[in-house]
């Protein structure tokens, strides 16, 4: 038995790798909060999306991933994935403004929060 306390297992010894979990969970489990400022360099590379408030990021973010065409061309299309202008930009962020984020390298793609 180990003689680590909690505190000395950090969560930075997790990887969800080592663990059996499909795609979606794992999308699931590596999504985040994350401020405006931060999403900022996403935004200058033009690897930032933005997801309309209704659409299921995670659903989404499994779509890219498995490069389901026939799932994300409809959105692209009605335009609830797209690449954010800086009209949405100076609409909707702040640089402490928060937004659900995942990563689908190369893209982060965001969502505004309710």
């Amino acid at each position: 038995m180990s003689n680590k306390t909690f505190n000395e297992n950090s969560q930075s010894d997790i990887n969800i790798d080592d663990f059996d979990l499909d795609l979606k969970t794992k999308l699931n489990l590596e999504t985040g909060m994350i401020s405006w400022k931060e999403l900022e360099v996403f935004f200058a590379k033009g690897i930032l999306l933005q997801l309309d408030k209704g659409v299921d990021l995670v659903e989404t973010a499994k779509q890219m991933a498995d490069d389901d065409s026939e799932s994300i061309e409809p959105l692209v299309k009605q335009e609830k994935l797209k690449y954010p202008d800086i009209e949405w930009v100076k609409a909707n962020c702040q640089p402490s403004t928060q937004l659900w984020c995942v990563v689908v390298a190369p893209y982060v793609i965001c969502q505004l929060v309710d």
